[in-house]
């Protein structure tokens, strides 16, 4: 084995950066794509979309459409790319008090998780009227919650991803707004492109940010598919 590839779902796992520590001791390259490790000094290349813009789009949308909001956070604490996308999001909002966020959920980026999650919130009577999502399978969790509790009011819900999924979403439903959409045919393509060169010993460098686009209802026409821009 000459190199790693690895997605890693929660980048503070210690037994996995043990691993990882250990395999780059025997001089397996090790390439992180599509988010990152806590502690990456010992990982050689790290490729992932600019998570942190995608949350700053998010919210500069928001800010265009309405001028104040209550906001509920779908999160997942484990993954550092959810942090950076809900970072550049509150970060945009922090100095004006007109946005507010009312509630912030674990969903840990899963449908089956997030639905029943914002069910429970919704029922607890706690109003909210904008969501960010830290990605495509919480936000749909969200909108099938919303339809189930019978929301009758429209909550703007903001994603990440770009996925097919949600694109067909937002053609029927207004609540789904606007989603950052990612580019995973590039991502994996430096991917290999980046571990060949590592295993000829070239210099590559350590991390790369691949921008992401704001795909909202009015211009989805432009984008074949969110997956492959």
């Amino acid at each position: 084995m000459d190199v790693i590839i690895i997605n890693p779902v929660d980048g503070n796992n210690s037994r996995l950066i043990k691993v990882l520590k250990q395999a780059h001791a025997a001089g397996i390259k090790i390439v992180v794509v599509d988010s990152q490790l806590k502690t990456s000094r010992f990982v050689d290349c790290t490729i992932m979309s600019d998570n942190y813009q995608a949350g700053v789009l998010c919210a500069k949308d928001l800010k265009s459409k309405k001028a104040s909001a209550q906001i509920l956070l779908l999160d997942h604490k484990g993954a550092l790319s959810a942090r950076d996308r809900i970072r550049g999001f509150t970060d945009m909002l922090k100095d004006d008090p007109n946005y507010k966020i009312v509630g912030t959920l674990d969903t840990q980026g899963q449908v089956e998780i997030s639905m029943p999650q914002v069910e429970k919130f919704i029922s607890q009577g706690t109003s909210f009227d904008t969501v960010m999502s830290l990605n495509d399978q919480s936000a749909i969790g969200m909108l099938a919650a919303l339809e189930a509790k019978k929301v009758s009011h429209q909550v703007l819900v903001y994603s990440v991803d770009g996925s097919d999924n949600f694109r067909r979403i937002m053609a029927t439903d207004p609540n789904a707004s606007a989603t950052a959409a990612q580019s995973p045919t590039k991502i994996g393509a430096l991917a290999v492109t980046n571990s060949y060169a590592l295993i000829a010993n070239k210099k590559v460098p350590r991390k790369i940010l691949i921008p992401v686009y704001l795909i909202i209802q009015a211009n989805m026409a432009q984008f074949e598919s969110g997956w492959s821009l």
